[in-house]
């Protein structure tokens, strides 16, 4: 009775809360969880999609996976995870968040029941270059990239910010999606509205006004990409009213959305504020949710004559236009600076400084041509005076006995060891090997002179 929208939950299991790492996401899809009982519960809820936050890509998800599909469930899945955000405050586009990411996309694109990729959730803070916006819009740009250099299927990919009623800005939304290419934007934007409570919560009951569903649905009314509610519910699930879901999928906003997914499946530790509380037993949530769902015949378009079409839409105003580069490019062009300043200043908006049209030498450059020379002849010089104190050095002292340095200190100085190499490295033994063969020419040159009595200095000539 729901075809054709999304009929979801937020599917993100917690660790046990008594320790220091409390509420740490796991990994609810690895094979070494029993995919089978929430396969069933949700199937009978009628949930047709699940959303999770965290996979690790070190494990395997054939299992789940397969029963899920099996089910007709699909799984979308969070590019980002702990410890690899793109910072509010801080933002960054590197190599490292750009492997961790494509290690995600690698592990789960051969799943036909993944419908797509989430690429932050409440990580953009604006859309100027001093916010986070331009590295998240970058992030997309080289994730999409990614999945086209692969020939991976076409996979879209997404993005998901946070409304309320008190700040609605919807130039997020916008931000993503604009530009001059729209195979580097979003594909679809969804939005955790989780403000509809009971009047215990707040002293009034939740409706379609006194939410901020009116003023979302209106904002996005007019907006090119599939929208749906990436989490929807009450802030504290203790508050759950239920009766947005008949809204959700009403004539009011399935216009406009594309269903949504409810927060959450698996309860928080000592709770029974999802579907199922900590002992896997279902709970009145589950009854709530499933006896609403039941009611709603939301109106959609017939996915066999839905044709995706997305033209890029003009920027906002304030928007940073020129984003971090590709991080793997820069890593591997070797003038490339390494730096956290990853805004890049377009070629064309560069004005070169016109040169005199005459072949002769203005004052500035023979100055130049003087210093440089200068300085050659010095570094020549210093360079003549510090080999002769080196020779005299190993003249005077003669071969290195046993006595004087221990074995194993006699090896490390051969070998060049020092405080930027360690012992018995790779590195080390190469360079080691050629200052050993000076060391022994130098030793074997000594023991040809002939003694007459005087010191031997030399200072580029025999004697």
């Amino acid at each position: 009775h729901i075809d054709g929208v999304i009929s979801g939950t937020v599917a993100q299991s917690l660790r046990d809360n008594t320790n220091p790492e409390a509420n740490a996401l796991t990994d609810p899809l690895t094979d070494n969880h029993d995919c089978s009982q929430p396969v069933l519960y949700l199937k009978n809820l009628h949930t047709n999609v699940i959303r999770t936050y965290y996979i690790d890509t070190s494990r395997d998800h054939s299992n789940c996976m397969a029963l899920f599909a099996q089910a007709g469930i699909y799984v979308m899945v969070d590019l980002m995870t702990p410890g690899y955000v793109i910072d509010l405050l801080n933002p960054i586009w590197n190599d490292v968040l750009y492997n961790q990411y494509t290690s995600v996309i690698d592990t789960m694109h051969n799943y036909t029941n993944l419908p797509g990729f989430t690429l932050g959730d409440d990580v953009i803070s604006g859309i100027s270059q001093k916010h986070s916006g331009p590295y998240l819009k970058a992030a997309v740009r080289d994730m999409k990239a990614y999945i086209r250099q692969k020939s991976y299927r076409p996979i879209p990919v997404g993005s998901v910010n946070s409304v309320n009623g008190q700040d609605n800005n919807f130039t997020f939304s916008d931000y993503l999606n604009c530009g001059d290419k729209s195979e580097d934007n979003i594909d679809f934007w969804g939005a955790n509205i989780r403000d509809w409570c009971e009047s215990s919560y707040n002293g009034r009951t939740s409706n379609y006004t006194y939410s901020s569903y009116a003023i979302a649905t209106s904002a996005l009314s007019a907006y090119p990409l599939p929208a749906f509610l990436a989490a929807y519910g009450c802030a504290d699930p203790s508050y759950l009213d239920f009766s947005d879901i008949d809204v959700i999928y009403g004539q009011l906003m399935s216009p406009v959305w594309s269903g949504g997914f409810f927060h959450q499946y698996f309860s928080r530790p000592d709770t029974s504020d999802g579907f199922v509380d900590p002992a896997g037993e279902l709970t009145a949530n589950y009854w709530n949710v499933s006896r609403h769902l039941a009611a709603v015949s939301p109106s959609s378009i017939n996915p066999e004559k839905y044709i995706p079409t997305n033209t890029a839409a003009p920027c906002p105003a304030g928007a940073a236009l020129s984003l971090p580069p590709n991080p793997i490019a820069v890593s591997l062009t070797a003038s490339s600076p390494r730096t956290s300043a990853f805004f890049i200043t377009p070629t064309s908006s560069i004005t070169p400084t016109p040169k005199a049209s005459n072949n002769a030498l203005s004052t500035g450059e023979k100055v130049g041509i003087g210093i440089g020379l200068a300085l050659l002849v010095l570094a020549l010089g210093t360079y003549f005076i510090q080999r002769r104190a080196t020779e005299r050095k190993k003249i005077e002292r003669g071969p290195w006995t046993k006595t004087e340095l221990a074995a194993d200190d006699v090896d490390r100085e051969a070998r060049g060891y020092g405080p930027h190499m360690a012992a018995s490295t790779q590195r080390a033994e190469v360079d080691g090997s050629g200052v050993i063969r000076e060391v022994q020419a130098d030793r074997n040159e000594i023991l040809r002179r002939p003694v007459t009595g005087q010191p031997y200095l030399s200072f580029g000539t025999s004697q």
